[in-house]
């Protein structure tokens, strides 16, 4: 999420609630045309979606819209949450692997067609692996270099994609390669570079696939998409229908969702951390069902390097460039102490509805790759205290609330004060109080902290252009659930200002050496889980010790009122989580 859900995935990553209406008679130009299901309405908590066009798309918002007109490449079970041939939503019908586990044949339907009759061929993704790959585009996709050598059409419905090592994570930067309409985009972007800054991106695709069409974009209220009642897969489960259409509306925070829930207004809502108590309320009253399921991995990114000097992390041979580190957060003992002056008990129950928990890693316990034995840092304002005076900060007025000031620090000038920016989502009522309580923790330890809650699409920019010093965001692990697919957040090739997820500079050769083991299936009995899970946890030692960010995890909850047909829990849902088959619900209309 969708390799985004790799990154993000952010996707995934990004504060997105999903909720319904039965009707929007009051909006007649957006009403799609009658039909027999209903109109879903997708909640937007931020802003606008800053692109349609899946190569570039870096923000969540983004790829939940593109995510519903693009069709994937290689799909996963929701059965089994795995790779799977034939899978909904996805162009592979099968494949082969070579003997020495270098090339990847795919074979793809042939029955799939865009909205304007062009079938959907091998050439739409040989487009997209050439943008990716040509160094003309700005596209967060680049990492698929990382695995992928080459990427050669067939014909028609054949493609093969030759890798540059055998390694077990290869699947997962193959089917990161968006599925495009290229005899669309070749008549808007002459060349690739022409696609970085163009109106097209956010205009009408003029083909898509799937069970929705474009309908319209109106900046600042919202996306529409109308049914698409020739979708073929529409009819591979037993009793599916298509509603009638699917809205992307902006909403400026999620204090209103749950009494717009109440108020009848909305028909699911991801339900905020200080609300949890009153859903469950309701749901006992009879009046919503509660779905829970591990959600995303929140954390706290800390920039290692000079926000005013932010740099890539290769230089043009591969090798790392050395960073002008940061001045405060250059010193892993800083960024330790900020770990033990977290009081997570406080927080969890003052801005995380009590129900999140500390995590030494990302890797959620969900996941074959989780170390139950890697401790979470205490609580321990004492530690804090004296790995910032062995840092060379120091206390030089008496009041523990005041601002420290350097003498002696690694990279800081004497008579500098440690005061360091903290920047969150604006109107996501979960990160905003939980900005605030950390705000209140660690000034008492002599932290100056400057809070600010900023436009989601700012905050973005912030955190790829690497222009912060702390910001809180959220991740998904990945559907399949491999740690592998988050290495996009700490490996050099990532570190790119301005378009990659290595937003803090975290680089540690060590570190970098036991993920290439764990990724060999010469390592790892033909990567085993249970021989690449050892190997992650020496790797995840390294992490928590070095300290580059703060976990928080958390379950995630939606509250539905009754009565939304075909809808469907499964034990393993993908990036979709609850609304893994949205396009199969019903809705009673003009009720």
């Amino acid at each position: 999420m969708n390799r985004f859900s790799k990154l993000v995935l952010l996707a995934v990553m990004l504060a997105l609630v999903a909720v319904m209406m039965p009707t929007f008679a009051q909006e007649e130009e957006d009403m799609p045309e009658p039909g027999t299901g209903g109109a879903i309405v997708a909640a937007n908590i931020g802003s606008d979606i800053k692109t349609l066009n899946p190569i570039i798309t870096s923000d969540g918002s983004s790829s939940t819209v593109s995510g519903r007109i693009f069709p994937g490449f290689v799909g996963i079970s929701t059965e089994t949450a795995d790779f799977a041939p034939m899978a909904p939503g996805a162009i592979v019908k099968d494949w082969t692997i070579s003997e020495d586990g270098l090339v990847y044949t795919f074979n793809l339907r042939d029955d799939l067609f865009w909205s304007d009759g062009t079938p959907i061929t091998a050439a739409d993704v040989q487009y997209s692996y050439d943008a990716i790959v040509s160094g003309e585009v700005e596209s967060p996709l680049s990492y698929i270099s990382d695995d992928v050598a080459n990427v050669v059409t067939v014909d028609d419905f054949t493609l093969e994609v030759t890798v540059k090592n055998p390694v077990c994570s290869a699947m997962f930067n193959i089917r990161a390669i968006p599925v495009v309409p290229s005899h669309v985009y070749k008549q808007w972007f002459p060349t690739f570079a022409d696609m970085n800054n163009s109106r097209y991106n956010t205009t009408d695709p003029e083909a898509t696939w799937g069970a929705w069409t474009f309908r319209n974009f109106r900046p600042g209220e919202q996306v529409t998409l109308t049914a698409d009642t020739t979708y073929p897969d529409a009819t591979l489960g037993a009793g599916m229908v298509i509603p009638e259409g699917w809205i992307f509306r902006n909403v400026a925070g999620q204090a209103l969702l749950l009494e717009q829930f109440i108020a009848g207004e909305l028909t699911s809502i991801g339900v905020p951390a200080a609300r949890k108590a009153d859903a469950r309320a309701l749901e006992a009253e009879g009046n919503g069902i509660i779905y829970e399921a591990p959600g995303n991995v929140r954390f706290i990114a800390m920039n290692l390097a000079n926000p005013a000097n932010p740099l890539p992390g290769l230089d043009e041979n591969g090798n790392p460039i050395p960073q002008d580190p940061h001045p405060i957060l250059g010193d892993v003992r800083v960024r330790q102490a900020l770990y033990y002056a977290m009081d997570f008990d406080a927080l969890n129950a003052a801005a995380l509805g009590g129900e999140d928990y500390q995590l030494a890693s990302m890797v959620r316990p969900d996941s074959w790759a989780f170390d139950p034995d890697l401790a979470v840092y205490p609580f321990d304002p004492a530690m804090a205290d004296q790995l910032l005076t062995e840092a060379g900060w120091v206390d030089t007025d008496g009041d523990p609330t005041t601002p420290r000031v350097a003498q002696g620090a690694l990279y800081a000038p004497d008579g500098t004060e440690l005061v360091l920016r903290f920047v969150v989502n604006a109107g996501n009522t979960s990160q905003e109080t939980m900005g605030l309580v950390l705000d209140d923790q660690w000034t008492q330890l002599g932290f100056g902290i400057n809070f600010e809650a900023i436009d989601f699409n700012v905050l973005v920019d912030e955190f790829t252009g690497q222009t912060f010093d702390l910001s809180s965001i959220f991740w998904g692990l990945g559907f399949p659930a491999d740690p592998n697919g988050l290495r996009t957040l700490y490996d050099p090739t990532n570190d790119l200002p301005g378009a990659g997820f290595n937003a803090s500079s975290y680089y540690n050769a060590d570190f970098n050496a036991l993920l290439d083991k764990a990724n060999d299936p010469t390592q790892t009995n033909g990567c085993e889980q249970s021989a690449r899970a050892e190997i992650y946890k020496e790797a995840y030692e390294i992490l928590k010790n070095d300290a580059p960010w703060i976990w928080i995890g958390g379950l995630g909850m939606s509250l539905i009122q009754p009565g939304i047909g075909n809808f469907e829990v499964r034990p393993n849902l993908g990036p979709l989580g609850f609304t893994w088959n949205q396009e199969a619900w019903s809705i009673a209309v003009g009720e």
